[in-house]
């Protein structure tokens, strides 16, 4: 079966069932990470591990530019919760390397989720803005976001 078909078909559900899933599926894409599991599950098809990596780099630039709704910034979370399992500095800096903001006003934000954000802000050099306006960031959330938060010129 086709992997990109089936990464595409899970992802389209909007319950959120399925993003521990699509989580793990790009962290297998890490050397590290697969390089681990190889003992239980066996060697993973490098073809494989590139059509996973191809598919977090199209759905991180599809929505690195769209965060007008609720739903548009919730899912560029998501999406950099894939970039980030994938452990991939150079796709992060393929796919974020033009976003020069980052906004997500009134979106809730927990302490992974900073995680994840200071991680992506780390490895790129281009995000100047930061909005986080309003996303009710709990103390253990900005301890995680301060490692990177000296690279942006302008926090909201």
């Amino acid at each position: 079966r086709n992997i990109v078909k089936f990464l595409s078909e899970v992802h389209s559900t909007t319950d959120g069932r399925f993003e521990v899933f699509l989580r793990f599926v790009a962290g297998l894409s890490s050397s590290r990470s697969a390089w681990i599991l190889e003992e239980f599950l066996g060697p993973f098809p490098h073809q494989t591990i590139c059509r996973v990596i191809g598919w977090v780099k199209e759905k991180v630039k599809r929505r690195a530019g769209n965060t007008r709704s609720e739903a548009d910034k919730r899912r560029l979370l998501n999406t950099l919760h894939y970039l980030f399992e994938s452990q991939n500095p150079t796709l992060a800096q393929q796919t974020l390397g033009s976003v020069e903001t980052l906004s997500f006003i009134e979106q809730t934000l927990t302490p992974i989720d900073c995680a994840v954000l200071s991680h992506v802000i780390r490895l790129c050099d281009t995000i100047k803005h930061l909005d986080l306006t309003s996303c009710r960031i709990q103390c253990e959330g900005l301890q995680r976001l301060g490692l990177a938060l000296h690279k942006c010129q302008d926090l909201g």
